[in-house]
């Protein structure tokens, strides 16, 4: 199974911090943050990774370049960068062996190995995708620009997905498990001028295709803001997790 890193954006909320660096190169704990997400990979066996890139690609190309591991890494480029995220996906179409399950993350998102063998364990049966939700919403930092799901009870189902949303169970944590199939759904939406993952998403809520997978009390947070990297610096807490 591979991994499908989403890398391709500016990070513009970031920039005063990251002085024009891709985030995922930014450092957390002296380790850049892609470094630990990968080691999460390799951590539950996964050792194929597709690195989607776009804005200074050349840095994250170059910094992987004289790193010796057991990893097997792809570059994909996706030339509409500056559109929404579900189109690095499908930038990652080639690279995916048709019929094979595959995992996609943001590489923004700070989380632990346990979050990740939650959905990767998960089972597509009777969805398309699963994708990790989190209940506790008294620890996520940045509520209000949080992907929010209404959950259908008793089957997991996810029934609305918008960061909008007033009246809602949990907090997309941005790590998905998804079929072959999705890149059907994603192809889809482009078709309607709809980019984004979320988007494509809400395609398979109209199926009842997507699946949550609740991740309990794994740890992660969405370092997009400077106000979410310093809140991850200074919580001593986090911190002693790793």
């Amino acid at each position: 199974m591979k991994m499908v890193f989403i890398a391709a954006g500016k990070g513009s909320r970031l920039s005063l911090v990251t002085n024009g660096i891709p985030k995922t190169l930014i450092k957390l704990l002296d380790k850049p943050l892609i470094d630990l997400l990968i080691q999460n990979c390799l951590d539950v066996g996964i050792q194929d990774i597709v690195i989607v890139t776009g804005y200074r690609e050349d840095l994250i190309i170059n910094y992987f370049k004289d790193l010796n591991s057991n990893l097997r890494i792809e570059f994909v480029y996706n030339i509409d960068w500056e559109f929404p995220n579900g189109l690095s996906v499908l930038a990652a179409k080639e690279t995916i062996p048709k019929g094979e399950e595959f995992l996609v993350s943001m590489s923004d998102h700070f989380y632990l190995t346990d979050l990740l063998n939650k959905v990767k364990d998960s089972s597509l049966a009777a969805t398309i995708v699963n994708v990790g939700i989190d209940y506790n919403l008294e620890r996520i930092h940045d509520i209000n620009d949080a992907m929010k799901v209404k959950v259908k009870g008793g089957d997991n189902l996810i029934n609305f997905m918008s960061k909008q949303l007033t009246d809602y169970d949990a907090v997309d944590c941005g790590v998905f498990k998804c079929r072959y199939e999705f890149f059907s759904i994603l192809e889809s939406a482009r078709e309607k001028a709809r980019y984004s993952l979320s988007e494509g998403c809400k395609l398979l809520i109209s199926k009842n295709n997507l699946g949550g997978v609740n991740i309990g009390d794994s740890f992660w947070i969405d370092i997009d803001t400077p106000e979410s990297l310093e809140h991850f610096r200074r919580n001593r807490q986090i911190l002693s997790l790793i």
